[in-house]
């Protein structure tokens, strides 16, 4: 769960961060104070990896919202655990993120993210309102959908879109990098070795155009499913080169 990872990162480094220090720590950023602090050698180096800056920034607004972490500074923005914080964090019960739902910060699923909504306040502190936007808020539910390997079809039905509409914010979280597995989905509706055939093709193919891919397959797959391989693709493609990359 999102709110015990940064009250974890927080008891660990012993001290306050500046939000966008806590930030590079939970994604795994080597930035130049990152390193000159030897924060890549913690525990908590990268252990929010699989999401983003914007995702991390909501999270931390929720969590200072309800008093488990404090927040100093309207430029610095110095974020240090309150009490409460370590109180939550010895004995884990629920995290209120919105009006209507809650999540246990005890369940057994690791992968399960809060659902921020546009609750977010400005705190008695006065720091600035950073409510998600709409975009934002969307991608982040279809997040918690996938980490709870929710159907897509289903999850588009149940939300009152088009799974062209879902299709859409999928290809636009793994261009922008974000971390997604989509195959609990993909090898149900499409079978893992036809994903496997159609990341081949895109793999040895000049373009990933999708009409250059329906010239190819369209007799055997419809649009739909060459978008799902597609993302598989590139989501894999992204995995690796950031595996490569931390390797060096």
């Amino acid at each position: 769960m999102s709110l015990l990872t940064i009250l974890k990162a927080l008891i660990e480094v012993k001290t306050s961060m500046a939000k966008t220090l806590l930030i590079d720590l939970l994604t795994g950023k080597e930035s130049k104070e990152i390193v000159e602090q030897h924060l890549d050698e913690t525990e908590a180096f990268g252990t929010g990896e699989e999401h983003d800056e914007e995702f991390w920034n909501i999270i931390l607004d929720a969590a200072a919202e309800v008093g488990y972490i404090k927040v100093k500074g309207v430029r610095t923005q110095q974020i240090s655990i309150t009490p409460a914080g370590k109180k939550f964090l010895k004995s884990p019960s629920t995290f209120t993120v919105s009006d209507e739902e809650e999540y246990s910060a005890a369940s057994t699923d690791d992968n399960l993210e809060e659902l921020v909504t546009s609750t977010l306040k400005e705190n008695q502190q006065g720091l600035k309102n950073l409510q998600a936007s709409p975009h934002t808020k969307r991608q982040i539910k279809l997040i918690q959908a996938i980490d709870r390997k929710i159907a897509l079809d289903d999850y588009a039905e149940s939300e009152g879109i088009d799974l062209e509409d879902v299709l859409d914010d999928l290809e636009d979280m793994v261009d922008a990098h974000k971390n997604i597995d989509i195959t609990y989905f993909t090898d149900e509706v499409l079978g893992e070795n036809c994903v496997q055939e159609l990341a081949e093709y895109f793999e040895n193919a000049k373009t990933d155009a999708l009409e250059t891919a329906l010239e190819e397959y369209g007799d055997v797959y419809n649009a739909e499913e060459i978008r799902l391989a597609r993302i598989v693709y590139r989501a894999r493609k992204n995995r690796c080169a950031k595996a490569a990359k931390a390797r060096r």
